[in-house]
């Protein structure tokens, strides 16, 4: 095994990936092999029919074209699932999926390519050939990689025992929490769950707030107000769309968490407290409020980290404690929720 490819395993262990099992792997491929047997079936038909009859006819040869056309639909199909999701038929029944080791991300075209292209070679011994490149996972006891995993630099891990890499927002998540040296996150990969440094959330120990019909769990105002106007022109308003439907105008400032908390320092923030069912907000995540006509973002060291998704791009983590800048359209996700900030230029 080269430095680059044992490095990378060793990375997606900490990532929390899990190998899939050589018996899992194998029921996979006899679930593909089952769908291209399936796809042969009218050719079987229409061979019976010809030991019947005798002779060929318009019907036999109508089932063959039929199943070979069946059969190049679904080998095409196969590549693309491979290429693009690290799945198939098989994988997904078995919950498997495949990745490339640098990074990881799905495994591409030229790579399912190459290792199809070596797989038909191994026809040329038949049963024997094929056979060994399937089974080959075997001989990999430490991640189970079969001869093809190791031709196409691709490694298969189940997603339901650890981390799923085709998962973006996921996969950002947890590399974020592998970049803080200063958290034990070896009990919560890949669960990401709440932290231990985050007190225990007690209901009873939140004062109660006005809770909306949207899922927003309440905001304390004090004497928050929007940015001034200019006098003349057009007023550029900023507003966070939530994943429930509620609308949100953009403050100064303001903070969003599971339980919110104002320093002493601040005096005009709006605390927006969330509903998190899968409680990886921290109780005070996200700073966030008006920078003259434009919107900003801080993470507060928050235990599960803040990703912002720009249109046509791979989710990035945000940098605690920096403010950041945010377009028009850009998804943020902070613990298992998310908002798109969107502004609107009206007449004043």
């Amino acid at each position: 095994m080269d430095v680059v490819s044992a490095a990378a395993l060793a990375r997606s262990s900490m990532l929390g990936m899990h190998p899939a099992e050589a018996r899992l792997r194998i029921w996979s491929y006899l679930i593909d092999y089952a769908v291209s047997l399936a796809a042969l079936l009218p050719a079987g038909i229409g061979y019976v029919i010809f030991l019947v009859t005798g002779h060929y006819s318009t019907v036999p040869l109508v089932l063959s074209g039929v199943s070979a056309l069946l059969l190049l639909v679904y080998l095409v199909v196969l590549l693309m699932m491979n290429s693009r999701k690290g799945s198939s038929p098989g994988k997904a029944a078995m919950r498997l999926r495949a990745t490339r080791l640098d990074p990881f991300a799905a495994p591409g075209f030229g790579r399912i390519l190459l290792a199809s292209f070596v797989f038909l070679l191994s026809h040329l011994i038949p049963v024997i050939g094929p056979l060994l490149m399937l089974l080959s996972c075997l001989f990999d006891r430490d991640h189970h990689r079969s001869w093809l995993d190791k031709i196409a630099q691709t490694y298969v891990v189940d997603i339901r025992k650890g981390l799923d890499p085709t998962n973006s927002r996921a996969l950002a998540r947890t590399e974020y929490l592998l970049s803080r040296p200063d958290r034990d996150i070896s009990e919560h990969l890949p669960s990401l769950g709440t932290s231990a440094e985050d007190d225990i959330y007690d209901d009873a120990a939140v004062p109660a707030r006005p809770r909306s019909t949207a899922g927003i769990v309440g905001a304390q105002n004090s004497d928050w107000h929007s940015p001034a106007a200019p006098q003349t022109g057009t007023v550029r308003r900023a507003a966070f769309a939530f994943d429930d439907g509620s609308y949100l105008p953009v403050p100064e400032s303001g903070l969003i968490g599971r339980a919110p908390q104002a320093t002493e320092e601040s005096g005009n923030e709006l605390l927006v407290a969330l509903k998190d069912p899968e409680r990886l907000l921290s109780k005070t995540h996200l700073a966030f409020g008006c920078d003259g006509a434009n919107a900003w973002i801080m993470d507060l060291g928050s235990s599960n980290g803040t990703q912002v998704t720009a249109a046509s791009r791979a989710p990035r983590n945000a940098p605690p404690n920096v403010r950041l800048h945010l377009n028009d359209g850009d998804v943020v996700q902070i613990g298992s929720r998310t908002f798109r900030i969107t502004f609107q230029e009206t007449a004043k």
